[in-house]
């Protein structure tokens, strides 16, 4: 073979060399993140603290604003409202978390998610 050949072989080579030593270990990280499902396990755990953090919030807010109209709030014992919007922001947003998982595997399986990358780097929170 020629002096061309034997140079562009010799950089294929490289290039190869290259890329499985920078790229392919990422790219296998990424593809044991979408089939593991670690990150999903991580968002599911934080989302009770999350809603009782943000359920809390509104209640106080609300409890403010009657308080400056000079309305006081008052609860009944049988008054189960909070609980029912509590599960029901549970549920919505584990389902929600569970669609964005499935989009997210699929994504880094045919190579469309490259926000995943930002993912990682803060230690899957998404």
């Amino acid at each position: 073979m020629g002096y061309a050949a034997d140079k562009f072989a010799t950089i294929t080579r490289e290039s190869y060399q290259d890329w499985k030593n920078r790229f392919y270990p990422k790219q296998q990280e990424l593809m044991e993140l979408a089939t593991n499902g670690q990150l999903l396990r991580d968002q599911l755990g934080r989302v009770d603290q999350n809603n009782q953090h943000s359920l809390a919030a509104a209640k106080q807010a609300t409890d403010n604003r009657m308080a400056r109209m000079g309305v006081a709030t008052s609860q009944s014992a049988n008054d189960n409202s909070q609980g029912l919007r509590m599960a029901l922001m549970t549920a919505g947003t584990e389902n929600g978390l569970r669609e964005q998982e499935q989009s997210r595997q699929m994504g880094i399986l045919t190579g469309a998610d490259a926000g995943l990358r930002e993912a990682i780097k803060t230690g899957g929170k998404a």
